[in-house]
């Protein structure tokens, strides 16, 4: 083919299916969003950037200087006939020059190497050898691709092909922003050096040791980090950084006295904003007023909030919102499109409005907005290094992270999370790390990073009080008249420590109500419906301090604002019990002689399984002498202390993986995908599937909207709704179900599974028999 057609030939980068079929965009226009938006970025916090480049030790200009050549530079390697043969529809393919003896393409990011010319630049001094090793690296690792061609193959396809491209006139614009524009025959030339180069960074990517107390290795993960979010969000059409927040506390004040019955903030909470500068562990009672404390400690970064389950993600969300509006808060977890498609369409929304949802939860995904709400596995995993996890790490520079009831982790994730959080020192960030139940392993761990904060004094500690405790030698399903009998006058919470039991306790109660049927109750755990389960979380949400009855998992543990009358639990472990009485009196004065909150010991379900026995046997000794009185926080406080004392914990269970989880990663552990990295921090692996029985009643209308979600010509927000309507049909289980034969793929492009378990409307899924193990929530 002719040098003419490599010159005149649109050089596409992207191609986005939209209503009215694919549309294009070139290479120079998604080069230019890129460098307008790290504008964007460096404006909006600019003065966070540069005191956080100053505080490390690093020239915020050069580093402004490579990420700007790391853009330019990033999609050249686009401009080759394999790439923009694949981009293109079929019905255009003739446009593009072809090579012949090229059947196989190079991913574009190595490519992108063989345009790099910097040689007057390193000259001049502009560019140390150092810095021109970084950008290399972050150009060639900008996509997680293999590089499998010999040098043969990869000479034909730089000289016969890409070098041909450098005279392309959609091209040229772009060329000239560099400091020396590319030359055809040097680019054929240096082919085996660029071949070498290659396989040279290959090398040192696997070898990497990512020491982050050098400050070269910090320097390489912010710039290909930056050009990560830079990348991403440019190809979702959304900007890297919404307009950041300029005065969180504020923000907080103004809704707070819109609400009424404002007196000010709590001598803790004003701390706040004198500590936004500091690390810090926030140990506060539930109720007390930690949200606002976190937010005002915020003062006015971008901040991440982490929280361990999706229920109490999707309620701080929705606080959050009400506080600072939904164009500066974000929510991203697994099911966060689902959430908000259905919350927006409960609400009567038009497809219009509903289509805003895309940018909202593009937004959020790249992580663009003032305020993320988040599960810890999207951050946290970046500790196991998975590729690309630098565009977290990146975020550090100028963001802030909450993490928000820390108890409610395994010993595996909290080891992860430790171990983040050091590195993340070493990046510039900030955490606060908040609970009523402070693991002393945090305080060893991170102690000497963190100035440790108490909401109250001890000796206030030792005054307030909003519980008195009642430990009975008796089963939970022993306590079913008792728990009745409560219910007719007052709201009462039955917290159970695996799903199974919590079935077993609603039925028992649902026959012994037949007497009374004038009391509620529902049962809440997590293998609903998930129509039914939203209902249901709801109801919990806005029946408390009804009389009633709730009997819950795990479920309602954390952060979730809610206030019963009294409770009624199985024994379970320090911190879990402490946050399960703080959903009883959380924000009343307790005057009564009575007991509120009613622990049981006998055969509590899930222990040696959910919880460690040694701990939930400590737990019980230490909780003993409290039976029939009073316990203030200041005695909770020292439960929690009593119960994971690190040296007499030292031969447990609990300690024996934390400890295995942090060696491996102090050993460098990485894992190969982000995907594997989320598996190994949450510990239990579910999978989402339909009932045999629900699917079968139901078949024509999910085979009907799986028939239209295929069809090519239905509208994004269509779709979404066909899926948010198959939901409502599934159920979450464990993965486990799958190695017993208790489930099977139905639909494997949209993950639709088919459970060989009965559901039951009021108790849920009931797994079959063998497949019963104790699962928490």
């Amino acid at each position: 083919m002719k040098i003419d057609s490599y010159k005149a030939i649109e050089l596409y980068a992207k191609r986005f299916k939209s209503d009215k079929g694919s549309e294009y965009q070139t290479i120079y226009q998604h080069t230019m969003d890129l460098l307008n938006n790290m504008e964007k970025l460096f404006e909006e916090y600019k003065e966070e950037i540069e005191e956080g480049c100053k505080r490390l030790q690093i020239d915020c200009e050069k580093l402004k200087y490579l990420l700007r050549l790391a853009i330019i530079y990033h999609d050249l390697g686009k401009a080759n006939s394999k790439f923009q043969q694949k981009i293109r529809e079929k019905a255009r393919v003739h446009e593009v020059p072809q090579v012949k003896g090229l059947s196989k393409e190079v991913p574009h990011n190595f490519i992108s190497i063989a345009f790099v010319d910097l040689e007057d630049e390193i000259e001049k001094g502009n560019i140390a050898c150092e810095d021109f090793e970084n950008l290399l690296f972050t150009i060639a690792f900008s996509h997680d691709r293999d590089f499998d061609v010999n040098y043969q193959y990869f000479e034909k396809y730089i000289c016969e092909d890409v070098s041909k491209y450098i005279e392309n006139q959609t091209l040229k614009p772009l060329l000239e922003l560099l400091p020396s524009v590319p030359d055809r025959d040097k680019m054929v030339e240096s082919s085996n050096y660029t071949y070498r180069v290659i396989n040279q960074l290959r090398e040192l990517m696997l070898k990497d040791s990512y020491d982050l107390s050098d400050k070269k290795v910090v320097f390489r993960i912010f710039l290909k980090g930056l050009l990560h979010r830079l990348d991403h969000s440019s190809s979702a059409g959304i900007s890297t950084e919404e307009a950041k927040i300029q005065n969180f506390p504020e923000k907080v004040e103004v809704y707070l006295k819109n609400k009424g019955s404002f007196a000010g903030f709590k001598d803790f909470q004003k701390k706040a904003v004198e500590l936004s500068e500091k690390n810090v562990v926030l140990f506060a009672p539930t109720g007390s007023g930690k949200t606002e404390f976190g937010i005002n400690w915020a003062f006015k970064s971008k901040l991440i909030y982490t929280l361990p389950i999706r229920v109490s993600i999707n309620a701080m969300y929705e606080r959050l919102v009400e506080v600072f509006g939904e164009d500066k808060v974000g929510i991203l977890h697994s099911d966060s499109m689902m959430y908000l498609l259905e919350k927006y369409m409960n609400l009567k929304h038009e497809n219009q409005e509903l289509e805003a949802l895309f940018d909202s939860v593009d937004l959020a995904k790249n992580l663009s907005l003032p305020i993320i709400v988040t599960t810890g596995d999207q951050i946290f995993t970046s500790a196991l290094k998975w590729p690309g996890f630098e565009k977290i790490y990146s975020l550090f520079l100028h963001s802030k992270i909450i993490i928000d009831e820390p108890q409610s982790y395994s010993p595996e994730s909290l080891a992860i999370i430790i171990k983040t959080l050091e590195e993340i020192i070493n990046l510039n960030g900030k955490f606060c790390l908040m609970s009523a139940t402070i693991n002393p392993l945090i305080l060893k761990y991170l102690g000497n990073y963190a100035e440790y904060v108490q909401a109250y004094l001890d000796e206030d500690l030792k005054k307030r009080y909003s519980h008195i405790i009642s430990i009975k030698e008796l089963s939970i399903l022993d306590c079913v008249d008792e728990i009745i009998g409560h219910a007719k006058q007052k709201s009462v919470l039955v917290i159970c420590n695996t799903v199974k039991r919590s079935q077993e306790v609603y039925q028992v109660i649902k026959e012994n109500l037949k007497r009374f049927e004038e009391i509620p109750v529902e049962l809440l755990h997590s293998r609903f419906l998930e129509g039914q389960k939203r209902q249901k979380e709801q109801i919990v949400i806005s029946n408390q301090r009804k009389n009633g009855i709730i009997i819950s998992t795990q479920l309602v543990e954390a952060s979730l604002d809610i206030d019963y009358d009294i409770l009624f639990t199985e024994l379970a472990s320090a911190d879990s019990l402490l946050q399960r009485m703080g959903r009883v009196y959380r924000k009343r004065a307790y005057n009564e002689p009575r007991p509120n909150v009613i622990i049981l010991t006998k055969d509590p379900s899930g222990v040696g399984k959910v919880y460690q026995k040694e701990i939930v046997d400590r737990t019980e000794a230490f909780l003993k002498k409290f039976d029939g009185n009073k316990i203030t926080e200041y005695d909770k406080k020292e439960l929690n202390e009593y119960v994971y004392d690190i040296d007499v914990l030292s031969s447990t269970n609990f300690i024996s993986k934390f400890k295995k989880a942090y060696e491996l990663l102090e050993l460098g552990f990485r894992a190969d995908r982000k995907i594997e990295a989320q598996k190994i921090f949450r510990d239990v692996i579910t999978i989402s599937g339909i009932p045999r029985e629900i699917f079968d009643k139901n078949i024509e209308e999910i085979n009907d909207a799986l028939k239209k979600i295929n069809s090519r010509s239905l509208k994004s927000i269509e779709k979404l709704k066909l899926i948010s309507f198959i939901r409502k049909y599934a159920v979450t289980a464990p993965a486990y179900f799958f190695a017993k034969g208790g489930a099977s793929c139905y639909d494997k492009d949209l993950g639709i599974y088919i459970l060989d378990c009965e559901y039951d409307d009021q108790l849920g899924l009931i797994p079959p028999k063998g497949l019963e193990q104790s699962d928490i929530w």
